[in-house]
């Protein structure tokens, strides 16, 4: 573990009593803050040590570090003061392997989450109509003209963070705290079902609630080409500038929509510019970076460029298997692992197709009574479960490793170290990687949520055992030749 100014061990450490310390700092932390950003930011960190001048949280990255240091070291020192009845220092250590999900204890033993001191949450927004007032005058609405309803599942909370999109769920989280400042304008990109929309309305809804009454204009690029084109043919230009161009937040859904309107990119050019003077927040998502987009003007990609642009990721095997887990968990009834292993091994295009296949799955094993294996997954999904050419799958090719060392799957990914399981688990990774795509980490995560690090290890190992043991190099090109068959 990396420590950024970790204070020294000390007599004078208050042994045996982080857990509980860390459990009043998290509630006291909880009524300074709103519970998104808690949620997000607190609820996975750690009390690593309290000395006389002294405290030290453990935080999984430098970027989590860096952000707490900038938003929240004044709201951290007074609610460590007044836990511990003096002002002391924080400092903070980073911890890639922290893990867990530490609440805090209200008195009664009730999770803080779910106590009084969570603010509530407002109600879900509705779309007002054309005659309806704008936002500025409801707490929970976005602009009569947005054309996009928030769904009320899409929060901060309820969205699975994994190293694809951790960064992407950090950074629209940083919008929705800072409008107009530090990221803007906010560009979101990625393929179609990875979670995109879920975050913009994750950005809108935690805008809403921290200031009700901000102006959030949220819509389709099409809507505005649309807008623009009837502002033309009735000579309304007027009009829909004032609209555009009168609002605090920005949202524009698919601006790839953009692509060979030459015209509709020069009014949103003006108004691009327009509200970034003002210092209003503009938020953008797209299936392409900016300079993907063909016959997008060089100006509009320079200026797209001029906050962040982030992409989110395809979903790496373990983010997949926490969004099955926690998917079917909210349907009532939650995959078995095994069930699950195989969704998340052979659907990994985007989290939709996760969601289908939990939802068709489950209703199938309700309607005829029978139990979720992985046999009635393969019958119920069985067109879905399909991969191309020449990639095998993880367990495809530990079904000719086990079978070899006479052992079961479940044994290569537990957590025991001893050599008759270490060395097949190795050849495992070995192999997986030779052939396949699989990256490092979706290797670990198959592996019983092991580090990519180990899989690199593993992977030079047999690599140096080829080289000096001529059985074993011919070993696993005999597998290499069995798999290829």
């Amino acid at each position: 573990m990396s420590r950024d100014n970790a204070p020294s061990d000390s007599p004078a450490e208050f042994a045996g009593e982080t857990h509980s310390r860390w459990a009043e700092v998290q509630t006291a932390l909880q009524g300074l803050i709103q519970r998104e950003q808690f949620e997000t930011w607190f609820r996975r960190a750690d009390l690593r040590r309290v000395n006389e001048a002294q405290v030290c949280l453990a935080v999984q990255n430098a970027f989590t570090r860096d952000w707490l240091v900038k938003h929240y070291q004044g709201s951290i020192e007074r609610a460590v003061a007044g836990v511990f009845g003096r002002a002391l220092e924080v400092v903070f250590a980073v911890d890639a392997e922290l893990v867990g999900d530490r609440r805090p204890r209200t008195p009664g033993g009730d999770s803080a989450a779910d106590s009084s001191l969570a603010p509530a949450l407002p109600s879900a927004p509705s779309m007002g109509s054309a005659g309806s007032a704008p936002a500025g005058n409801s707490p929970s609405r976005l602009m009569w003209a947005s054309d996009v309803p928030l769904n009320p599942q899409y929060r901060f909370d309820s969205f699975v963070v994994g190293p694809c999109n951790r960064f992407a769920h950090a950074a629209s989280l940083g919008v929705s705290e800072s409008p107009g400042k530090n990221y803007n304008p906010f560009f979101l990109h990625g393929s179609n079902g990875l979670g995109k929309t879920h975050l913009l309305q994750s950005l809108c809804y935690s805008l809403l609630e921290r200031t009700p009454h901000t102006r959030i204009l949220y819509l389709s690029c099409e809507t505005f080409v649309n807008h623009f084109i009837s502002a033309l043919t009735d000579g309304n230009l007027d009009t829909f500038r004032n609209k555009y161009r009168n609002v605090d937040v920005l949202v524009v859904d698919d601006i790839h929509v953009l692509a060979n309107k030459e015209r509709t990119q020069e009014e949103f050019f003006h108004t691009f510019n327009t509200l970034y003077n003002a210092g209003k927040q503009i938020v953008l998502s797209s299936d392409t970076s900016p300079k993907e987009i063909p016959t997008l003007q060089e100006r509009l990609v320079s200026r797209f460029k001029w906050g962040l642009v982030t992409e989110i990721e395809r979903p790496c095997y373990e983010t997949r298997m926490a969004i099955l887990k926690r998917k079917s968990r909210e349907r009532g009834h939650e995959l078995p692992d095994d069930v699950a292993r195989l969704l998340a091994e052979h659907i990994d295009t985007n989290i939709r197709e996760l969601e289908g296949a939990v939802t068709r799955l489950q209703g199938y094993a309700s309607l005829s009574g029978q139990a979720l294996t992985p046999e009635l997954a393969t019958k119920v999904l069985r067109d879905v479960f399909t991969h191309s050419r020449g990639q095998l799958s993880m367990e495809e090719i530990l079904r000719v490793v086990t079978a070899h060392f006479n052992m079961k799957l479940s044994e290569l990914q537990s957590k025991r170290r001893s050599n008759a399981i270490v060395y097949p688990r190795q050849i495992g990774m070995y192999l997986i990687r030779k052939s396949t795509r699989h990256s490092l980490e979706e290797i670990g995560g198959f592996f019983g949520g092991r580090d990519h690090s180990t899989v690199l290890y593993a992977i030079e190992r047999i690599e140096l055992q080829m080289q000096a043991d001529p059985r074993i190099k011919e070993l696993v090109a005999g597998f290499l030749n069995q798999l290829r068959r």
